[in-house]
């Protein structure tokens, strides 16, 4: 599309299908794609075909990444007309709030190509899903030793470049009653709650942040039905800013050994602890452990998952995943040699359709 900035949110795939999210304005339009959506249209359907094969791929290359980028354009632009009828720029002066960037409505985008030709379908409003769709369910209802907050409570950072339409805005560092911290969005709710619990396992254990250097969560944002949208956690200040306060960065062979070996040790004992606990790490990576401004190794992103090259996807969440990944870090940790070194992102595939986490200023955490 050009012209006109969106955003696609999600692609999720279900067997033969896809569907595209995309975000306009503030509202967010769902175009479903399908064999059943091509009629006559041998060409476009082996498209969409390659398509479908490069994001359900075990290793996505650069072209493949960049035939998507084009394919999700191509079809939002089939429904241009209806994003600039339906979704118009909408003016926000003043602090900016979770409420304020929340998206502004849903629609439904009925897409077919007919020989060879785009057809764009009836655009329809849905009612605003639960976060994940129908995973929804009242957090209220949930035992938990963290706050709920409301989204007009969780005052958002405005980016450096500032705000020409907030609804653009990935909101990273918040404030809460002046405190500052960081915000995942929760996409899929049983997988944060599975998330909370582990934060509450943490929590209730009374081990502090030196005795067990994790990140930690201190409220959960929802609605007033108690539907769930988000999580917030601690700061954690990091050695270094960007992604170069995350471990992937800072294990260089210019480091020194005793240093390594420290961190090394720290994880160990941090994944043996949540273990003792009853809690699995999950996605077991480089990235997802920072290095604070006291060259501490901290454990973040609990919600599980696995990303090739780490854990096995069978393993993902798991106990022994767990193990598997460990010894593949401390290998990456003190092995100048070691192959993931060479592990770019694009070569690595998560298994767990998340966004990024952010716990430290400008670090993203997959």
């Amino acid at each position: 599309m050009t012209g006109r900035q969106y955003t696609v949110t999600e692609i999720g795939v279900e067997e033969d299908r896809v569907n595209v999210s995309i975000r306009f304005n503030g509202y967010i339009f769902s175009i479903g794609l399908s064999p059943d959506c091509f009629v006559n249209s041998p060409v476009a359907l082996d498209r969409f075909r390659r398509f479908l094969r490069g994001l359900t791929a075990s290793i996505r290359t650069d072209s493949q990444a960049q035939e998507e980028n084009d394919y999700c354009d191509d079809a939002a632009n089939v429904f241009r007309p209806d994003f600039e009828r339906l979704a118009p720029p909408k003016v926000h002066t003043g602090k900016v709030t979770l409420a304020d960037i929340a998206a502004r409505g849903h629609f439904k985008c009925d897409y077919q190509v007919i020989d060879e030709k785009d057809v764009p379908g009836a655009v329809t409003a849905r009612e605003n899903d639960w976060p994940g769709g129908r995973e929804g369910f009242d957090i209220r209802e949930f035992r938990s030793l963290f706050p709920l907050f409301d989204p007009a409570e969780v005052e958002v950072e405005l980016p450096g470049s500032g705000m020409d339409d907030i609804h653009n805005i990935i909101p990273q560092k918040i404030f809460v009653d002046g405190k500052a911290g960081f915000y995942k969005k929760c996409d899929r709710p049983y997988a944060c709650r599975e998330e909370v619990e582990k934060y509450y396992a943490i929590q209730a254990s009374g081990l502090s942040t030196q005795q067990l250097r994790t990140s930690r969560l201190f409220g959960i944002v929802a609605d007033k039905n108690g539907r769930m949208s988000g999580l917030l956690y601690d700061l954690i200040q990091t050695k270094a800013e960007g992604v170069q306060g995350t471990l992937d960065a800072a294990a260089t062979p210019a480091t020194p050994m005793p240093l390594r070996e420290k961190w090394a040790s720290q994880i160990r004992n941090t994944v043996t602890d949540l273990h003792d606990l009853g809690v699995a790490w999950g996605d077991v990576k480089a990235d997802n452990v920072l290095i604070d401004a006291d060259d501490n190794a901290v454990v973040i992103d609990l919600e599980g998952g696995s990303t090739d090259k780490w854990v096995d996807r069978s393993m993902g969440g798991t106990v022994a995943g767990d193990l598997q990944g460990l010894e593949k870090l401390v290998d990456f940790i003190l092995n100048d040699n070691s192959p993931l070194r060479r592990v770019t992102g694009r070569e690595e595939e998560e298994h767990d359709g998340r966004e990024h986490l952010v716990l430290s200023q400008g670090v993203p955490i997959s």
